[in-house]
C-alpha cells in the first residue's frame, strides 16, 4: 500500500494527480490526513482522505508520497506521524517520493 499523506495547505496538483494516476494505474494508495480527516489544500480545495495516521498500518507500506505545497511542507515536517514513516521507509527500503517543496523534510538516517 502506497500512502500519500495529506496536511492542511497542500499543493492540489502535487496532490490529486499522482493519486488519480496511481488509482487509474490499479495501484493501492490511500490518503492519510496528517491535520485531520478533512483537509483543505493551500488554494481552499476541502479533501477528505480516507483514513488518519492511526489506521496506517506499518507492515504493509509500501511506501509514502509527500506533495509539496505551502504551508503543507511545514505542517508535514512539524508531525511526529510524518516522521516515524519517513524513518520507517528509510530503514525498510521502500518508496519515498516527495514533491516540489516537501524534500526540505527528508531526514538524513
Amino acid at each position: 500500500m502506497l500512502y500519500l499523506l495529506l496536511a492542511e495547505g497542500f499543493e492540489e496538483t502535487e496532490a490529486v494527480a499522482p493519486l488519480d494516476v496511481l488509482r487509474r494505474a490499479g495501484i493501492p494508495v490511500k490518503t492519510v490526513g496528517i491535520t485531520g480527516k478533512i483537509v483543505q489544500s493551500t488554494h481552499g480545495l476541502t479533501v477528505t482522505a480516507d483514513i488518519l495516521p492511526e489506521d496506517v498500518k506499518f507492515n504493509d507500506m509500501d511506501g509514502i508520497i509527500l506533495p509539496g505545497g505551502m504551508p503543507g511542507t511545514l505542517n508535514l515536517q512539524k508531525d511526529e506521524f510524518v516522521g516515524k514513516a519517513l524513518d520507517y521507509c528509510a530503514q525498510n527500503k521502500k518508496l519515498v517520493a516527495a514533491i516540489c517543496a516537501a524534500p526540505m523534510i527528508l531526514r538524513i538516517l
